[in-house]
């Protein structure tokens, strides 16, 4: 006699199976969303830290640069502004300024590393100027470029920053102060072999990037023209 089980309760296999497909999918979804959350807090954690930083390069440079144009000088008398170790490769990058009596860092960051590990942060920092207005007044524009990358997270991204100051009747007061020949003077590879242009090739040879790699193409469209660079690494005052 054939019995009748239309009365038992339980899942098919069929059923199990359906059951985890669906549960596997919605884990996926969940999953990339919290993955893109988490990728999305990175970035975002990245950009301001590197916004930060290069802010207080920034300062540093300018309250640094300002302040030892306005004061008086002797003659032949000079001061460098510099970054020393750019890379961060055993150390903090730091910008430093040789003035006429000594070498000295203007900014000293807090940056994780040590003397065997690279610091969380590249800082490579570039400057150029414009003079305006008639020779017996003229007035000097600073301009420099900061570029900050981190070595530990997300190293095909890199952080720009741009700025500039007025150093205003820079020749008038020169001219007061008896420097006829004072000046700022953009350092090229013919003044200082030590210099280097803001081009591809100073990224590919001296500071490492890779020919292709992300890191490189995000700043490729922004560095200046292998022949004729306006930006360079060193920036000199000089009292004439």
């Amino acid at each position: 006699m054939k019995k009748n089980y239309k009365d038992r309760k339980g899942f098919t296999l069929v059923e199990m199976l359906l059951s985890l497909a669906i549960i596997c999918m919605i884990g996926g979804v969940i999953g990339g969303i919290c993955f893109q959350i988490s990728n999305s807090f990175v970035t975002t954690y990245n950009i301001d830290d590197s916004a930060d930083y290069a802010m207080l390069y920034a300062k540093g440079f300018e309250n640094s640069f300002l302040a030892s144009t306005q004061g008086a000088g002797s003659t032949g008398k000079k001061w460098t502004w510099y970054m020393s170790n750019p890379q961060g490769n055993g150390g903090h990058p730091a910008l430093m300024l040789k003035d006429p009596t000594k070498t000295k860092e203007v900014f000293t960051p807090m940056h994780i590393g040590n003397s065997t590990t690279p610091s969380k942060w590249s800082v490579f920092m570039f400057f150029a100027k414009e003079e305006h207005g008639p020779a017996t007044s003229k007035s000097v524009l600073v301009k420099y470029r900061i570029y900050i990358r981190d070595n530990y997270s997300r190293t095909d991204y890199i952080y720009r920053y741009d700025g500039s100051f007025w150093v205003p009747r820079f020749q008038e007061r020169a001219e007061q102060d008896g420097a006829t020949n004072r000046s700022i003077e953009v350092l090229d590879t013919t003044k200082d072999s030590t210099s280097y242009p803001m081009t591809k090739k100073t990224f590919t040879e001296k500071y490492g990037f890779t020919e292709g790699s992300g890191a490189l193409s995000a700043i490729e469209s922004s560095l200046d023209p292998e022949g004729s660079p306006k930006y360079y690494t060193k920036i000199q005052y000089l009292w004439g």
